[in-house]
């Protein structure tokens, strides 16, 4: 027997190569078209989804009540905010934005909310009164549990007053709307209630109980900073007390009085000198005009001894200014010039001469006589100038020594006087900060500003009926298409022919409808055609005329699990060989279940048309024969006489030797490939395998792993066919290929 050759799974005639998707590829995810055929397939469950949801949703919707909101605006943080730089912060201001969220959470705190409900009084207001009293659906359901059980549900004991307010303030706080967007300082509070009129209020009395708080908060804090300070206040006017006067004693035992009487304690040291700082500064003066005076009187001293040695003391200047020596020189030169002129006119014995020259000599005696006296009065004074230095000196000398004393004993003094200093700047501090609190405890503002109040909302703020009922309708609409998808999803199986490409090595050759009636009936009724004749003739012409990769005489029929209608397949295979006018032989070589024959004997039970019967005969050969037109059938028993033994190689070569010159086409029909090891052993004697799947059976991962099994043993696979395939649930393209041939048929019917 001519037998072809496989070419390798990776050419190019493999897997898509010759249509469909590539080799190995995996379906990928669905197209629109694919989408729009699964919701056709499954338009029941949509519209049945889609309904029982929509229709719910769209009531709920109708009987909404009515909601009236309105909107209150604070700015936050302006009044603490401080001026620094105009470009700055009209360009670009600085938000504190955690700031901002955390008033924003005091805002939405519960003590805002019941604050509210004691302002508002909500407690009597009759639409939250209801909302009160209405029991919660959890309750309602575990009073129903309870009931159904047996037992009485439990009494809920009545809230108290103080409970009451508490659950309304939560009630309160999910009907309203704190909101800041992140970019500014302004916190919009929105009310949502059933009364526009109460919706304004609310949003008012959250900004004005907002404010409240936040102004009784900073009064809070200043009176506590106040009654801190007062609480410091005194124990520093002690301690400052006790410094000044540890100061004060400590310079009385010291002897470091100041000099001023209008010092301030707390002055500095160098700005308050003491007695003995200013009597020494002052004795240094005098020391040093008294040591200047003694040098002066030492040079007049020395001068005038001089002018006594050479005899010129009239020539000293203290002489020669001193007025009464002037004078006596003036009565000099007088009584000289007389002398004179009496000593040219008159004898030495005049008496006026004599006279004369007397009063001269006296005068020079008691110019001498002053002239001496002014002598010793510049040694007395040289005497009395060295004893007063030397007594300042001493002075100076003693006030030294007592300055040194006090310098020591002003280290001490210093640091006492800065305890006090420091003492009095934090008494003083304290007192500054009393006097402002206690002045701004009562000037107090909150650092935020209402911006605009709420106003009565003019119409219905919600619900969005219509908004709504969209999204209700496209809800349920894609729950709906969902749901066709998980049923789509559920459904296992290979259910086309690109899933079965995408299984590596095998080929899509075709696939055939589910049809009614018996086998027998679609090849002997007149006309001899059918949708699934028609399929199967398809199949037929690319295994007889189609590309050599797919030529093939003997063809094995197997698949990958029982049930998948292979048996079926091949004697349609034979038939359609028949059909065309030539003879085909199906080799029934399922030794543990032969059904070939019982195939074709089967009828449908509507069927009472002689065409139906089977008007074959057993020949000696063992041939049932005729059993449709053009074709035999051959059940091979095997030759050790067990039923559930597999057909040798040998056995089947011999029979196809036997008949193969008698047939144009021979249809070997296998067991499972996953159930028994028939198929691939009996794959080489054949011209190839064809691979029957059950459409919306047969799992992807059978056939991969049937395929590999064939490869082990190198059987050459021709391709593969979708069996019992439901037209209505195909994707679009195949429908419509299905439905090419259901018109074509009712046009020439």
């Amino acid at each position: 027997m001519n037998q072809l050759q496989l070419p390798p799974l990776n050419g190019p005639l493999h897997g898509g190569a010759l249509g469909g998707m590539p080799s190995g590829a995996t379906e990928a995810q669905p197209s629109a078209a694919r989408i729009f055929s699964m919701i056709g397939r499954h338009r029941l469950a949509v519209a049945l989804v889609t309904l029982g949801l929509g229709a719910p949703a769209i009531t709920g919707i109708a009987l909404l009540k009515p909601y009236y909101t309105a909107t209150t605006m604070l700015m936050i943080g302006t009044r603490g905010s401080s001026f620094r730089d105009l470009q700055a912060t009209v360009s670009a201001p600085d938000i504190d934005t955690i700031a901002v969220n955390t008033q924003v959470d005091v805002l939405r705190s519960p003590a805002i909310a019941r604050t509210v409900v004691d302002r508002l009084d909500l407690l009597h207001d009759p639409e939250f009164t209801s909302l009160l009293d209405t029991v919660p659906l959890k309750q309602r359901i575990m009073d129903e549990i309870y009931t159904l059980l047996g037992s009485p549900p439990k009494a809920m004991p009545p809230l108290t007053p103080e409970q009451r307010a508490q659950a309304l303030a939560l009630i309160l706080a999910g009907k309203v709307t704190i909101l800041n967007d992140g970019r500014s300082y302004m916190i919009k509070i929105t009310a949502k209630t059933g009364n526009p009129v109460t919706s304004a209020r609310i949003a008012n009395a959250y900004a004005d109980s907002y404010l409240d708080f936040r102004r009784h908060l900073k009064v809070a804090a200043t009176w506590q900073a106040n009654a801190l300070l007062d609480e410091q206040i005194v124990p520093l006017r002690e301690r400052l007390r006790k410094a000044e006067q540890a100061v004060e004693q400590f310079r009385e035992r010291n002897g470091l009085i100041t000099a001023r009487l209008d010092h301030q304690p707390g002055t500095a040291e160098a700005e308050a000198p003491t007695v003995a700082d200013e009597q020494l500064q002052r004795m240094n003066q005098e020391l040093v005009t008294a040591q200047a005076d003694l040098e002066m009187k030492r040079a007049r001293y020395s001068e005038v001894q001089n002018a006594i040695r050479t005899g010129t003391v009239g020539s000293l200047p203290d002489v020669v200014s001193a007025p009464l020596i002037q004078q006596l020189q003036g009565q000099e030169a007088q009584l000289s010039s007389r002398v004179s002129s009496l000593s040219q006119t008159a004898l030495g014995a005049n008496p006026d001469l004599q006279a004369a020259e007397a009063g001269a000599a006296q005068v020079r005696r008691e110019i001498g006589a002053v002239t001496g006296r002014i002598a010793a009065s510049v040694t007395k004074d040289l005497s009395g100038a060295e004893a007063r230095v030397a007594a300042l000196s001493r002075a100076v000398a003693n006030l030294q020594r007592q300055v040194s004393s006090e310098n020591q004993a002003d280290v001490t003094l210093q640091q006492l006087e800065s305890e006090a200093n420091a003492a009095r700047v934090v008494y003083q501090d304290y007192l500054g900060r009393f006097a402002q609190t206690s002045t701004q405890a009562q000037l107090q503002e909150p650092e935020a500003e209402l911006i605009s109040r709420a106003a009565v909302p003019l119409g219905v703020s919600g619900p969005p009926r219509t908004q709504y009922g969209a999204i209700a309708v496209v809800f349920s609409v894609l729950a709906g298409i969902g749901s066709a998808l998980l049923i789509d999803r559920a459904r296992g199986g290979i259910r086309s022919t690109s899933q079965l490409d995408s299984v590596p090595g095998l080929f899509t050759l075709g696939m055939v409808p589910t049809f009614s009636g018996a086998l027998a009936q679609h090849y002997r009724s007149v006309p001899t055609s059918s949708i699934y004749v028609e399929t199967v003739e398809a199949i037929r012409s690319i295994l007889s005329f189609g590309h050599s990769r797919f030529r093939a005489k003997v063809v094995l029929v197997t698949s990958a699990r029982p049930g998948e209608g292979k048996t079926t397949f091949a004697v349609s295979l034979a038939a359609n060989a028949g059909r065309a006018m030539q003879r085909a032989l199906v080799i029934d070589c399922d030794t543990r279940n032969p059904s070939a024959a019982a195939i074709v004997s089967r009828t449908d039970r509507t069927d009472r048309t002689a065409n139906s019967r089977l008007p074959a005969h057993i020949g000696k050969d063992g041939l049932l024969r005729e059993v449709l037109p053009g074709v035999d059938i051959l059940t091979v028993r095997p030759a050790s006489g067990r039923n559930n033994a597999m057909v040798s190689p040998l056995e089947l070569n011999r029979i196809l030797a036997q008949f193969s010159g008698h047939y144009d086409m021979i249809v070997v029909d296998t067991p499972p490939v996953l159930a028994f090891p028939d198929a691939p052993v009996l794959a080489q004697q054949t011209d190839g395998v064809v691979m029957v799947v059950k459409w919306g059976l047969t799992d992807q991962g059978e056939v991969n792993e049937a395929m590999r099994i064939l490869h082990a043993y190198d059987a050459r696979v021709l391709g593969g066919v979708l069996t019992q395939v439901v037209p209505r649930d195909l994707d679009v393209a195949e429908r419509r290929q299905m439905a090419t041939y259901r018109q074509y048929y009712l046009a020439t019917s």
